[in-house]
């Protein structure tokens, strides 16, 4: 494959991409794996605006030149006095990419407005692309690898983004819940936390609407520091699960979890910090650490009376 040689490394090869002045072949992918491996290796000390650069590139509007060709092709063949022509033009009419032609348009559209999504929902960012990929008949191949590599790069900066087990355990039980719920919330279920409404054995209830029917999921939520999560803990949780006849069951614990405990039920999944890291990186945004104030905010805003009533509640109790 030919590539220009106007270029000896990633750095040198980006800076062309980004100045536009000269022709750079590949542009819409990077050139070499090895770079791209390099670059997911170091991913962490590069910042959000450059990697948004980065996927700039990668995603950006393209017509290459068979696109043009291929298009003048079609209203030869439109304008043919030979009916066979005219009647094989109107099938390749189908194409979006011609229509978008005629309109002036870019032969394949951008898909730089996946960018709006990043940091706070890379895990949407990453399903458009899936998406457009699976929906996209023909693509060329470098955008085909381009997107590829934008979905590698994606992961690599905003899902498996290390956290500290910290964030979590300087907050209260009840604002760990509440982060639980966002995180429910944010993947389309729809939740009670029933602390609020004092109904025993789990902490969140979420349910969703899928295909097959209503799946419907009870969450428990262990905020350890040091404390192991036990047998017994998890047994009673199963119990609850069968008594109320739902889905599964899912436990996040921030403590340490054996494989032994793990492997326990298979309708229970069990979630520790490297588990609950990736997956509010993934639904929260990788930024998830600097927004905690504002998300157990608005819990607190939406449950604060219902709190209170609660806390006198126990408090007569006792």
């Amino acid at each position: 494959m030919y590539y220009t040689d106007n270029y000896n490394t990633f750095d040198e090869w980006l800076d062309l991409v980004l100045c536009g002045k000269e022709q750079v072949y590949p542009s819409l992918r990077i050139p070499y794996n090895e770079w791209v491996e390099e670059l997911i290796e170091g991913i962490e000390n590069k910042s959000t605006d450059y990697v948004k650069e980065l996927l700039r590139c990668l995603l950006c509007p393209i017509t290459r030149g068979i696109d043009v060709s291929d298009y003048k092709t079609f209203l030869l063949l439109k304008d043919s006095d030979n009916e066979a022509h005219r009647d094989f033009a109107k099938d390749m009419f189908h194409s979006e990419r011609y229509k978008r032609l005629e309109n002036g348009q870019d032969a394949w559209e951008g898909l730089t407005w996946i960018l709006e999504l990043l940091p706070h929902s890379p895990y949407k960012a990453i399903r458009a692309l899936e998406s457009y990929i699976y929906s996209q008949p023909n693509l060329p191949d470098d955008r085909i690898y381009g997107v590829d590599q934008s979905i590698q790069i994606i992961v690599a900066k905003f899902i498996h983004f290390e956290n500290s087990l910290e964030h979590l355990t300087n907050l209260k039980s009840v604002e760990f819940e509440w982060l639980i719920e966002n995180l429910y919330e944010s993947m389309g279920y729809e939740t009670v936390w029933t602390t609020a409404t004092r109904d025993g054995g789990k902490d969140v209830i979420a349910k969703i609407e899928r295909t097959d029917g209503e799946e419907q999921v009870y969450v428990e939520c262990k905020l350890y520091k040091t404390t192991k999560l036990d047998l017994t803990t998890v047994r009673a949780f199963r119990d609850v699960i069968l008594e109320n006849k739902v889905n599964r069951g899912v436990i996040f614990c921030t403590g340490y979890v054996n494989d032994n405990i793990r492997n326990f039920d298979k309708r229970i999944q069990i979630w520790t910090f490297e588990d609950i890291n990736v997956l509010f990186n993934a639904h929260l945004g990788s930024d998830w650490v600097y927004r905690l104030d504002i998300l157990i905010a608005n819990k607190r805003k939406k449950y604060g009376k219902q709190q209170q009533s609660i806390s006198k509640h126990l408090t007569h109790e006792k």
